[in-house]
């Protein structure tokens, strides 16, 4: 099955996710990831204009741009392709009707949420006003199997930060968040959003067991940190839709828990506290 990939330009213009080849050694080993530029709803364009916050939604975007390269990056876990080779590639694929030959996956991210509100209260008998700026953002992440032609997850990814400053009476009430707010939401979404990307290619998985205590393939710069629960599935029968044919993915059956010990670079340890049948190439769920 083959579908093609059309991007259409929005007045507010394009996120660029992806830009650089990761220069790992052993990088033809990795799967090759593709990632489109982040789509933004007209609609949602000019509710932000309207409510004065364009400015905000555009610098967000462009603060994400960046942090997602680095995030991607430090994870070692793909061969990401040049920004300019992505944008030819969907652009000749939307006109042949063929797969992106050369990448296995296909990330595409848009903007479906955004909101800049800020309340403000004036204290005055202590002449002073104090202002709460509260910034969301939320993300449609598709993940598609460009070989296959078919899309793998759609899941929305979403979060929200706020930040508290404190001025004079006549402190203003409204305005664009504070740059550090800005970089705070970009950076907390990037993470999510690779996470996301990495839990579909790449789930967390038990690569030795001895005894009680585990070694998976997560490490530094993934959502894996000491302390943290996860639980343990044994991955089991391929699924498959009755109507259609479509794989639903592999079952997943629950096996145990486990508590991680020790993060490294490139792998993390973990003690299992329960044991339902724990082997060797189970999968980790944080809890």
């Amino acid at each position: 099955m083959h579908f093609s990939f059309l991007l259409r330009p929005s007045p507010v213009g394009f996120l660029a996710l992806l830009l650089v080849v990761a220069p790992l050694t052993g990088s033809a080993q990795l799967k090759r990831l593709a990632v489109g530029e982040v789509k933004v709803g007209k609609a949602l364009e000019e509710n932000a204009r309207a409510a004065g916050k364009l400015n905000s939604l555009k610098r967000v975007i462009q603060m994400l741009d960046g942090k997602l390269t680095s995030a991607l990056h430090t994870t070692r876990k793909f061969q990401i392709l040049d920004r300019s080779d992505v944008n030819r590639l969907l652009e000749e694929q939307s006109l042949s009707g063929g797969t992106i030959g050369s990448a296995d996956y296909l990330a595409i991210a848009s903007v479906g949420d955004f909101q800049d509100v800020t309340e403000a209260a004036t204290f005055a008998a202590l002449k002073k006003a104090v202002s709460r700026r509260i910034l969301r953002i939320g993300v449609t992440l598709k993940i598609y199997d460009t070989q296959e032609g078919a899309l793998l997850e759609a899941v929305d990814v979403t979060t929200e930060r706020a930040a508290i400053a404190e001025g004079g009476s006549y402190a203003q009430s409204d305005g664009d968040p504070t740059d550090v707010l800005l970089q705070e939401v970009a950076a907390e979404i990037a993470g999510k959003t690779v996470q996301k990307i990495l839990d579909v290619i790449y789930p967390a998985r038990i690569v030795s067991l001895t005894g009680n205590i585990l070694i998976c393939n997560r490490g530094e710069g993934t959502n894996i940190a000491k302390g943290q629960i996860w639980n343990l599935y044994a991955v089991g029968e391929e699924l498959t839709d009755p109507d259609t044919g479509e794989s639903l993915g592999r079952k997943e059956v629950y096996v145990g828990k486990t508590k991680i010990t020790q993060v490294n670079a490139k792998f993390s340890k973990g003690e299992v506290l329960e044991n339902l049948g724990v082997t060797q190439g189970a999968i980790l769920r944080l809890e």
